[in-house]
């Protein structure tokens, strides 16, 4: 009686390429099986059909190395996805207020801040100058013993941070419900401070910049990104995807980027910028900006558009789209829709748009993260 086989069972554990030769092997057998039940059941054939499935073998192994190291990089994912090291809060940051103290000798007491190269200021005037940025204070100790030994028999040093509130606040700004500034105390990523900003808002574009200069931030020795610009896309952070929680050190100024905006004007109830995350007709322009107003006139409507570098006009007629008699113009972004009023004369050149001038994230809002 011949033995039955059953498959075996994948483990947790299996990877994907045991996972897919063990399919292929599961497949072969009941293919000789089938064979087995229409064939005599001689031992020749038997043998034969043996001989046949170790050669399928063989090659279904080949086979399927071969199309795991072609398919294999479509299901991994990226590890090596670019984000920020974690911040040293320990570490003497720039903007720190630091104290050495030499013990039972005040004239060598010292304490102050950082030049803007990073040396301890005014510490060792006629030696080697002390590095203090992104150094531990036992570090600077062990330093600050060495450039009093001449002086000093065996001194021995203290260093303390007494004062970190002047550190750079990082700054979240753009499609943000309520954009603040953060002065950070603790290691914190990028997802808690737009939870703490109130989340984004419908007029977000997709994406987020998180710019980091070089200087304010004392990111972990081993980080590989310590200074320049990264972009997330939304959807990355929302779908939980680690290296988009990115973490956010002092300093850091956090955009989350807007659409770029159709401009509404002229005869509409709601005159507004509105943003392009997709595709716009005029007329859904015209209704997202709460539709014609009493004094507009919907037979005169102007797109002005500016491409290239250079400016374009034109001109629709809603009740001719209503109709049907034409076509509804698909919009772009920065354009600038004006419904004139109703006896108002047309203008010779296209209308500017003034936005909100001036840095403003010096006035907004200061929240510590402890």
């Amino acid at each position: 009686m011949q033995q039955q086989t059953h498959p075996a069972r994948l483990s947790p554990h299996y990877t994907f390429f045991e996972a897919f030769v063990s399919l292929l092997s599961s497949m072969r057998q009941l293919q000789l099986g089938i064979q087995r039940l229409c064939c005599s059941g001689d031992r020749f054939s038997q043998f034969v059909l043996e001989k046949k499935d170790a050669q399928h073998r063989r090659k279904g192994l080949t086979w399927a190395v071969f199309s795991f190291v072609l398919i294999a990089p479509f299901f991994s994912v990226n590890s090596n996805a670019q984000t920020f090291a974690p911040d040293r809060f320990d570490a003497i940051h720039t903007g720190d207020i630091i104290e050495v103290d030499v013990e039972g000798s005040l004239d060598h007491d010292w304490r102050g801040g950082l030049t803007p190269e990073g040396f301890l200021d005014g510490f060792n005037e006629f030696g080697e100058p002390i590095k203090g940025r992104c150094r531990m204070p036992g570090e600077i100790a062990a330093d600050a013993v060495k450039a009093l030994s001449s002086t000093l028999r065996g001194p021995k040093v203290n260093v303390f941070i007494v004062d970190r509130s002047n550190r750079m606040p990082a700054i979240l700004d753009g499609a943000v419900r309520s954009p603040h500034r953060y002065q950070i105390k603790r290691p914190v990523r990028l997802r808690e401070l737009i939870a703490r900003s109130g989340g984004i808002t419908d007029s977000s574009g997709g994406t987020i910049s998180v710019f980091r200069p070089d200087g304010p931030s004392c990111p972990e020795q081993d980080g590989k990104e310590q200074a320049g610009r990264i972009e997330i896309k939304i959807s990355d952070l929302v779908n939980g995807l680690e290296s988009a929680n990115t973490w956010i050190s002092s300093g850091d100024l956090i955009l989350v980027e807007k659409a770029l905006p159709i401009y509404a004007i002229g005869g509409v109830r709601s005159p507004r910028p509105i943003p392009s995350k997709e595709q716009v007709t005029l007329t859904r322009l015209i209704a997202m900006a709460g539709g014609v107003a009493k004094d507009g006139d919907a037979r005169r409507v102007v797109i002005y558009r500016r491409s290239k570098g250079t400016s374009s006009r034109i001109e629709a007629d809603l009740k001719k789209i209503e109709d049907g008699a034409a076509k509804d113009p698909e919009l772009q972004p920065l354009d600038i829709v004006e419904v004139m009023t109703k006896g108002g004369a047309s203008r010779k050149y296209p209308p500017e748009i003034e936005d909100a001038a001036g840095d403003r994230h010096a006035t907004l809002p200061l929240v510590v993260i402890e």
